[in-house]
This record gives structure tokens, C-alpha cells and sequence, in this order.
């Protein structure tokens, strides 16, 4: 049986000629186990392809995850789910921008800003932030890099990682993400 040129195949048959494996994967969020020393209490759960990246992260009553800059190119979204929060900008003259949200409230962070994110009003604050990926997300993932630093115990890990130029699934962790 011969193969149909484009000109024999069905609008149905062109619709998925040229798209890579077609894989839907669940990636369920596991049960915090108590905090770390800033306070989170669910380590940053990542879904990412080359395109983009989605971060889950819920910070304890008085948690906070301390100042950090993302590279230029990585403006951040953030999604209040529950809770309070507050953000805060440090701007190029040391000034301060502090805004604060609310569930189903979002913020936006532009790219290469230098702040921090504080639960507040006693209370836990989940959030989903939603970026353009970008290989190193946080400047500070650059600094300080040695020939023994160990990022195996990072907690900072992909739960699903799709290459979809190469089509292939990079990471996946089996314990969080099934087909």
C-alpha cells in the first residue's frame, strides 16, 4: 500500500500530519509536609515546556519566599488561589512597591524586578504563577555556581518537563504525573 501524498489526505488526516506525539499527562499536587526554614510549605511543584513554565507554591500563616530577580526576559504572572499576599518591588533607586492580593487576584512581575512574596494576615496563601520559560529563571540559580555544588537536593524541581522541539518528555516524576 503506497503513502498518500497531502493532496489525497482528508482534512482529519492533514489535521494531525504534522504534529508530534499527542500525550495528555495529570500531574496531581502532593500533601504539604510542614514548612521549610522561609516558611513554605509546598515546595514549588513546575510544569514546564520550551514554551513556558507554571509554578505552584503555598506558603505557610507567616512564610515567605525571600528576594530574588528573575532574568530579564521572565515576566511572571502570579494567581492567588487562597489566602493573602503581599509583594514587594525593589526598584533601581531602593524605593519600594508593595502590592498586596487576595484569592482569584493577580500580579503581574515584570522580568529582571527584584522581589520578595510574604504571606500575610495569618492566613496560608497557595498561588499559581504562570511564565514564558526561560532556561535560568532566577539570577541567583547563576551566582555562586562551584564545581561541587550539589543541585541534586534542590527543591526547586520539575514535576513534568515536555522538550517539545525534540518531542520528548525530559523529566517526569512518576510519584505526581501519569498519562
Amino acid at each position: 500500500m503506497g503513502q498518500k501524498n497531502d493532496s489525497d489526505l482528508t482534512p482529519e488526516d492533514l489535521a494531525h500530519k504534522y504534529l508530534p506525539e499527542q500525550t495528555m499527562y495529570k500531574v496531581q499536587t502532593p500533601e504539604a509536609h510542614g514548612e521549610d526554614p522561609e516558611g513554605v510549605r509546598h515546595s514549588p511543584l513546575i510544569i514546564r515546556t520550551n514554551e513556558f513554565r507554571l509554578l505552584y507554591f503555598e506558603l505557610g500563616p507567616s512564610g515567605e519566599i525571600d528576594w530574588h530577580t528573575h532574568v530579564p526576559g521572565l515576566d511572571e504572572v502570579n494567581l492567588c488561589l487562597e489566602g493573602r499576599a503581599r509583594y514587594t518591588l525593589e526598584r533601581e533607586d531602593g524605593s519600594h512597591q508593595t502590592l498586596e492580593i487576595g484569592p482569584m487576584e493577580f500580579v503581574y512581575v515584570p522580568g529582571g524586578a527584584r522581589h520578595k512574596i510574604e504571606a500575610i494576615d495569618g492566613q496560608a496563601h497557595r498561588s499559581l504563577s504562570a511564565a514564558k520559560f526561560d532556561t535560568a529563571a532566577r539570577l541567583e540559580n547563576l551566582e555562586d555556581v562551584s564545581e561541587e555544588s550539589d543541585t541534586g537536593g534542590s527543591k526547586w524541581q520539575d514535576a513534568l518537563f515536555v522538550d517539545r522541539k525534540r518531542d520528548e518528555v525530559v523529566a517526569k516524576d512518576d510519584t505526581l504525573v501519569s498519562e
